[in-house]
């Protein structure tokens, strides 16, 4: 939302089309326009719903006449772009991550190629949020390397919104006396290694008492790489995990945590490892793309092999074996790299620039 705001501020009129879920509330609270797409589905390939999208979009932009369209994932990225370029409105796509389609593989991704290939050749620009990705597409000939651009992923408000110092912990928390606590935080996917986290959550419980490996996110996602219910359920109820639910503010949270592991298949960029590094907690992620360009391994946390709960249960190991002084060290350090490297203002910058310029404001 900070985007928002400060194109808000600028004196901006935006538009926020998305279906309804749990994030409608905070749109609709946005002091932007707020537009709920009854035919966005996050997945899915039933082509009646596709065509009736590409007829809603349309139908929107037609009667909002808007000077840009900025779109993000990968349907409205697709679709999105061909209802823009129907009616001569210039368009920037964004793409958040490769989602489940292109960690998959198989006929989907083929077919999602193509699209991506003829949506993108009316797009002004396509931005990327790791150098990864757009090397991905810009290989299989998706789009231009001109049109490219890598964004210092979403931003991050480092200085004030996740500065630990302005946030309020109620009562004493959840955690244990000179316990370590560790916690995974994401939707809950098979893709963002949660299999792997609590495998190696159960190696280490047999050689450590004290610890937590707690669980933060939301269940019954709408994904084919969801967990379900009663996994989560077993998981649970042999000790080995600990399920937080899902909150909307998820700062309190994190500054009772010692670590925060994301061992995800694949990222666009983390919001997640960027936010608890902003609170100054020790990061533990994946060798992988959107994650890596996160942790520097050793100064600010480690990196473990993707796919694999042995390595990463060594590098859990790791940490635990650090003194507290290194793991706050570590913490430091994280926050440091987002204030640098990350902030949003950068991201508000770059997107002024390029809206300033191509809707000739």
């Amino acid at each position: 939302m900070t985007l928002v705001k400060a194109l808000l501020h600028k004196g901006f009129q935006l538009f926020l089309l998305a279906p309804e879920d749990e994030e409608t509330p905070a749109l609709r609270a946005s002091g932007a326009t707020y537009i709920p797409l009854k035919y966005l589905q996050a997945k899915g390939v039933n082509p009646f719903a596709e065509v009736a999208l590409v007829r809603e979009l349309s139908t929107i932009f037609k009667a909002e006449r808007p000077n840009l369209v900025i779109q993000y994932t990968i349907k409205p990225n697709i679709y999105g772009s061909f209802a823009a370029r129907k009616l001569g409105i210039p368009h920037i796509a964004v793409v958040t991550g490769l989602g489940y389609t292109y960690i998959r593989g198989g006929w989907m991704s083929t077919l999602t190629s193509w699209l991506y290939q003829r949506a993108f050749k009316s797009t002004r620009h396509v931005w990327f949020l790791n150098n990864e990705d757009r090397n991905l597409f810009v290989g299989r000939r998706l789009v231009e390397q001109q049109k490219t651009l890598v964004l210092p992923g979403e931003g991050i408000d480092a200085a004030n919104h996740f500065n630990p110092d302005s946030v309020h912990i109620p009562g004493s928390g959840e955690k244990k006396e000179n316990a370590i606590q560790f916690i995974f935080v994401a939707r809950l996917l098979f893709d963002k290694g949660i299999t792997e986290y609590v495998a190696a959550a159960r190696m280490l419980k047999e050689k450590y008492g004290n610890i937590d490996f707690n669980v933060l996110g939301y269940l019954n996602v709408k994904n084919p790489s969801a967990v379900s219910e009663a996994q989560l359920k077993a998981w649970v109820d042999s000790g080995v995990i600990r399920y937080l639910g899902h909150v909307d503010d998820v700062r309190p949270v994190l500054l009772t945590q010692d670590c925060v592991v994301l061992p995800s298949y694949r990222e666009g960029m983390s919001t997640t490892l960027m936010e608890a590094a902003a609170l100054g907690r020790p990061l533990i992620a994946s060798d992988v793309a959107g994650c890596r360009e996160l942790v520097d391994h050793g100064y600010n946390g480690f990196l473990c092999a993707s796919k694999s709960p042995v390595d990463l249960a060594e590098k859990m190991e790791r940490f635990i074996l650090l003194p507290k002084a290194e793991r706050i060290k570590m913490g430091a350090a994280g926050r440091q790299k987002m204030l640098a490297e990350y902030s949003d203002t950068r991201v508000i910058q770059i997107y002024l620039k390029y809206i300033n310029r191509i809707a000739g404001i």
